[in-house]
């Protein structure tokens, strides 16, 4: 790192600084304002901001060392949680179910779903407290690999590097809300937008035979991945782990959790339900920004013959290469800027977001009477809060950062994501099978991290985990009282979901769940392929560009036709034109 880098790295952290000071009175006008931007944001900055926030070091880290591992592999192995798959079913229909509830968060949604009495206030609390380990859980990822990562190109220690990190995002979320977070992160979108066609396009420049044959993951560089491969360990059957990545991701999108509280107040915030289909286009193409640029850096790793004999090993190859010659003075503090730029605004994401659990739905219950200030300020000290515990289980963890990624998506999220999709789609599921679910859920996940299971792999913990939570919750729910059918006619006639409801309830919105079904399905497809393209153009395979090609542009033109109908207003006298129609 030269003069010229350090002086790049000051202007971006003094341009942070000035945007959340800037966006601080408009954040302290109320909590509404504080933690969903007062529901007034543009659709387009939402979609760029959470692009950015699920564009993070740590998983940017993850990602360039299983590439450099598994070869192409490692992409479908990240259909775990890098690939994002919720983003697919929040474009395609849960997007505008979270608008519709017109909530503030996910915990609060539980009083509109699960009723005001004892059984939707425990719901309430469980869900708030599960994102807020959820939330002290990403921290602890984003502090573990920032640290480690910044003390390559700073004259500071990894403990020195995290606690710098940790005070600039935290400084500016504090002040600036979700007002400081969104508009952040359209000015760190941007930074590492730039950073990733640079790596994309010097890395295709190194393409060549001799060295896709020294790749440590040669074999498996096919874009079809070979569901039975014994070389691959330890995921020798692939087609097995395979399914349950993809169930996991799946089933994060149908329950509303996206495993993460920043996805779903994107669209809490956002003003319609085309704006929130809008919001899940860019937030796509945005994010196939982040493929190109860690296969760029694996592919800078093999040129450079960088040790990928183990895990421990190849998670060192990101800021080896960026230590290289490929980036020069100058590129090299741009480069460093946009990854601090990508761990600063997941950060600054899971912090807001998991804030807003604290104090809306843990704090303002127990002083309901709190004005806006305090209410305000209560969301500051709960950032706090969240810092500093994340902060302190990372310096005494010191688990490596691919490590820390598995647990967090292999143990703690199959605790929390049945009882989270059964509440939309189940009539009778009801908040004591809730509340039972995620705490029966949370101490499977406890009793295999102390004494895991002899010989069982990822795919099985977090099968089994799932299992426990899915079975408490059905024989909880059967147990206890169901929801008052007022509460759940409420519910529904404000939301409108499919699933196993009443069917006279369902009638109206028949085409609409048929419409919802067809854009989950082309989403999916659409997101996979959005992603792999651009990596297929870096490696110059242009008979798979081409065949990708096809179907990526025909889903496209179907889903904007969607975007279209639904900003199209309804037809007069319809009574499927709106959810609250059933309300007569």
């Amino acid at each position: 790192m030269q003069t010229l880098d350090y002086a790049i790295i000051v202007v971006y952290l003094v341009m942070l600084a000035v945007i959340g000071l800037v966006l601080a009175r408009r954040a302290g006008q109320s909590a509404d304002h504080y933690f969903l931007g007062g529901r007034a944001l543009p659709w387009w900055s939402l979609g760029a901001s959470g692009m950015a926030s699920n564009l993070d070091v740590a998983g940017t880290m993850t990602i360039v060392t299983l590439l450099y591992l598994y070869g192409l592999h490692g992409f479908f192995i990240e259909l775990r949680g890098g690939v994002v798959l919720p983003i697919a079913v929040f474009l395609a229909f849960m997007g505008k179910w979270h608008r519709r509830s017109a909530v503030m968060t996910t915990a609060e949604w539980m009083l509109l779903r699960f009723g005001t009495g004892r059984q939707g206030r425990a719901a309430r609390t469980t869900a708030a407290l599960t994102y807020l380990v959820i939330t002290v859980a990403m921290t602890v990822f984003f502090f573990t690999a920032g640290g480690k990562f910044l003390a390559a190109f700073l004259p500071f220690t990894p403990l020195q590097c995290t606690l710098g990190m940790a005070l600039a995002a935290f400084s500016y979320t504090l002040v600036g809300g979700l007002y400081g977070v969104v508009w952040t992160d359209v000015f760190q979108a941007g930074i590492i937008g730039g950073a990733a066609v640079y790596v994309a396009v010097v890395a295709a420049g190194q393409v060549s035979p001799e060295l896709l044959a020294a790749w440590p993951g040669a074999e498996f560089n096919e874009f079809l991945p070979r569901l039975s491969s014994p070389g691959l360990a330890p995921y020798g059957a692939f087609g097995w782990f395979l399914c349950v990545w993809a169930g996991k991701g799946l089933l994060e999108g149908l329950g509303g959790s996206g495993g993460s509280a920043y996805m779903a107040q994107r669209f809490y915030a956002a003003r319609t339900d085309a704006e929130c289909m809008k919001i899940g286009l860019l937030w796509t193409v945005l994010f196939a920004f982040r493929w190109p640029m860690v296969l760029g850096f694996a592919l800078l790793a093999i040129r450079l013959g960088l040790d990928g004999s183990s895990p421990a090993a190849a998670e060192r190859v990101l800021p080896l290469v960026l230590q290289s010659d490929f980036f020069p003075t100058g590129i090299r503090g741009l480069m460093v800027a946009a990854l601090l730029a990508a761990a600063m605004s997941t950060f600054d994401s899971t912090v807001n977001a998991g804030a807003s659990y604290v104090v809306n739905d843990l704090y303002n219950p127990w002083r309901p009477r709190a004005g806006t200030r305090e209410l305000v300020w209560a969301g500051y000290a709960s950032s706090g809060l969240i810092v500093g515990l994340g902060l302190v289980i990372a310096l005494l963890a010191g688990a490596s950062v691919l490590g820390v990624w598995v647990g967090i998506v292999m143990l703690l999220f199959p605790a929390f994501l049945v009882p989270f999709a059964l509440r939309w789609y189940w009539a009778r599921f009801n908040g004591a099978g809730f509340a039972a679910g995620i705490g029966a859920g949370f101490a499977a996940a406890v009793f295999c991290h102390l004494r895991p299971p002899t010989g069982w792999n990822e795919a099985q913990l977090f099968l089994a985990i799932a299992a426990v939570s899915l079975a408490v919750s059905i024989v909880t729910a059967f147990l206890t009282a169901p929801v008052p059918t007022d509460t759940l006619r409420t519910f529904y006639a404000r939301v409108a979901p499919f699933g196993w409801w009443p069917r006279d309830w369902r009638r109206p919105f028949q085409v609409e769940h048929h419409r919802d079904g067809w854009r989950l399905a082309a989403a999916l497809i659409w997101q996979v392929l959005t992603f792999l393209i651009p990596m297929a153009l870096v490696l110059g395979r242009w008979t798979a560009t081409a065949l990708l090609a096809l179907p990526w542009a025909a889903l496209f033109v179907y889903l904007l036709g969607e975007v279209r109908r639904a900003d199209s207003p309804p037809p007069a006298n319809s009574s499927a034109a709106s959810p609250t129609a059933l309300h007569s």
